[in-house]
């Protein structure tokens, strides 16, 4: 099979996860896609291969002694915003600058769309307008699979030992919570989910998530007067307190914001979940505490009403860029990887989670985030760069090779 080849099989695969679920993962359809990346392991010879009771994939190629173990990894959960169902991939072939019709009612533009420009010749594949594609993050499985099965199949190249995991439950932030270092093995690794393949990710957001649980009062509304308390008003009472613009429509670079994420509600009892994101810890505290601040004056506000509100703050992941220094071997080799595949290294921010922030910050395995070819993520409009996915197989060759 070719790389487009698995990278098509691969996100026909549903392996969405889900919020509402208290198994791990949070939804068994996720083994599928496991037990066929295990599977192609051991079908190219990868003798340490195995799926553990959590469903993560690890599997370890020997290398040359005395050279640092690299890990490799990516998840295989997609997100949840839209329909992971029956996704049926559109090849663009030589693609020239054209507006791509998804379907009868979406199509992708670069007028409204700009980073389709400067794309004329390449290959892209894209949902049908009905799902998301789920290159994130099959693109990021399909690199490592690519480099695995070229290191497998070309013995005299010389690399470094290998260290592969495929990860679980990433887009619900709880892939790092059964991954175990131990059985990783590596000395320093990669998280291949990114998008801008010359790009070293190694500072995110400082997360946390916040559940809502508002208990109004219900009453007849005729009869309301002093006494009838909505849980949806007092909601929007309580989002008041933040800043209006703090939100992702409004922030860009190294700007946080707060996201509803839902709301399940009636006029006497509501739920929501919230997150809060920025990539200073200050700024996640100053928005924890507007929440904490509207919660009290809504309280003194309603005294006696038959009211309550309740915060359930929780942390998510840490921003892993103090844990870098000037001249890490697992830097330094992506950069020099990038520059000999002729591109110009940076380092973007990281707008969104990533397993390797966890990987880093609460477990010692430095694992900054490399990119995948792949955009739009979350959504109907995602698409891959089939080009760039090869290119970016090419450089993560050259991070493990000696």
């Amino acid at each position: 099979m070719t790389d487009l080849d698995n990278f098509l099989t691969y996100v026909m695969i549903d392996t969405q996860a889900s919020e509402d679920s208290s198994t791990y993962p949070s939804t068994s359809k996720q083994l599928n896609l496991s037990n066929l990346l295990l599977k192609q392991l051991q079908d190219l010879g990868v003798k340490d291969s195995y799926i553990d009771e959590w469903g993560i994939v690890y599997a370890h190629i020997p290398g040359e002694k005395g050279y640092t173990t690299i890990g490799l990894n990516s998840h295989v959960d997609c997100a949840m915003e839209v329909s992971d169902t029956d996704v049926k991939p559109q090849v663009h072939e030589n693609y020239q600058g054209e507006d791509i019709i998804l379907n009868d009612e979406y199509k992708m533009s670069p007028k409204e769309f700009p980073i389709l420009e400067g794309r004329e010749g390449h290959t892209l594949v894209t949902a049908s307008g009905d799902t998301l594609l789920g290159a994130d993050d099959k693109a990021g499985d399909t690199i490592i699979m690519g480099v695995v099965t070229r290191l497998m199949n070309d013995p005299s190249i010389k690399h470094h030992p290998l260290s592969i995991a495929f990860t679980v439950d990433e887009e619900i932030g709880k892939g790092p919570l059964h991954f175990d270092t131990k059985k990783m093995n590596a000395d320093y690794a990669y998280t291949i989910d990114g998008s801008y393949i010359n790009d070293i990710g190694i500072k995110n957001f400082n997360a946390y998530g916040v559940d809502i649980h508002i208990k109004g009062n219900a009453i007849h509304p005729g009869e309301g007067k002093g006494k009838l308390i909505n849980a949806v008003l007092m909601f929007h009472e309580l989002l008041n307190y933040m800043k209006e613009d703090d939100s992702p429509f409004n922030s860009e670079d190294e700007e946080g914001f707060y996201h509803i994420i839902n709301c399940n509600a009636t006029s006497e009892i509501l739920d929501a979940s919230l997150i809060v994101r920025d990539f200073d810890i200050e700024g996640v505290n100053e928005r924890l505490n507007r929440l904490l601040d509207g919660k009290a004056k809504l309280e003194e506000k309603y005294k006696g009403c038959n009211f309550t509100i309740d915060l359930n703050i929780y942390p998510q992941y840490k921003n892993m860029y103090t844990c870098f220094k000037e001249g890490d071997e697992v830097i330094e080799n992506a950069k020099a990887a990038i520059i000999k595949n002729g591109l110009e290294p940076t380092f973007l921010p990281i707008r969104g989670g990533t397993d390797g922030a966890q990987f880093t910050t609460d477990m010692g395995l430095l694992t900054p985030n490399l990119g995948t070819g792949s955009y739009n993520h979350h959504g109907r409009y995602e698409f891959l760069d089939y080009d760039e996915l090869e290119k970016m197989i090419d450089i993560v060759m050259d991070i493990v090779k000696i």
